[in-house]
């Protein structure tokens, strides 16, 4: 593997953005909820256009949520802020939606260990936030690199070069790459791999309650 680092900071109480197939969302609610010792509660948001609808599929529900919310207008964003600020803490929030930004006046207000933010977002469909790490998918290339870095600054993409001749070999390994900036003395952040797989298949269940819960969530989304 290249010289890159692991990445070794906890995210909980953190806000970041991982980007690939549902699968990977879920492992990393998995491993901070693992973090936590399951106390708490997991909430998923679905965040859609007034027009739009939901693509993230029934994967997402063969998991244990403690509340799912659908977000599609500000008395909505305050009924996930009032549940937040209210529910017994640690929170684990996965928001999920079709590429819009999350609310700033919400995010602003999860800080500190109490509310981990973790946005689920695939190669089209990603939204903004002020990340403060961004999680790359296994199999990742220059071109997305650079997209999504860009996102936070130009700068940013200076540190694409020294990493793109290796990012096969990062995946071969079976690591991924992440963008960090908790705690980093250079203010573009910095880039480390991290293990993708970590938190899989934790709190799953079975598939007849997994259909129960989607027949539910279809039913609230009408």
């Amino acid at each position: 593997m290249s010289s890159l680092e692991g990445f070794s900071e906890h995210i909980r109480g953190r806000r970041s953005l991982v980007i690939g197939e549902v699968a990977d969302w879920l492992a990393k609610i998995g491993a901070v909820e693992s973090e936590s010792l399951y106390k708490g509660r997991s909430v998923l948001v679905i965040h859609e256009a007034v027009r739009g609808g939901f693509s993230g599929g029934p994967a997402l529900f063969r998991k244990r949520w403690d509340c799912i919310f659908r977000i599609r207008d500000s008395f909505e964003a305050q009924m996930l802020a009032t549940y937040v600020a209210n529910a017994p803490k640690p929170v684990r929030i996965l928001w999920t939606g079709s590429g819009q930004d999350i609310p700033r006046a919400l995010w602003q207000r999860w800080s500190g260990n109490d509310v981990t933010l973790i946005g689920g977002g695939g190669g089209s469909d990603l939204f903004g936030c002020e990340w403060e790490v961004i999680f790359f998918p296994l199999r990742n290339t220059r071109q997305l690199t650079e997209k999504i870095l860009g996102m936070r600054g130009s700068s940013m993409r200076s540190l694409v070069p020294a990493v793109a001749p290796h990012l096969d070999e990062i995946a071969e390994s079976g690591a991924a790459l992440v963008w960090s900036n908790i705690d980093e003395s250079d203010t573009r952040g910095a880039l480390y791999w991290h293990d993708p797989k970590e938190g899989a298949n934790a709190d799953m269940v079975s598939k007849d309650e997994a259909v129960g819960m989607l027949e539910d969530v279809i039913r609230i989304l009408k």
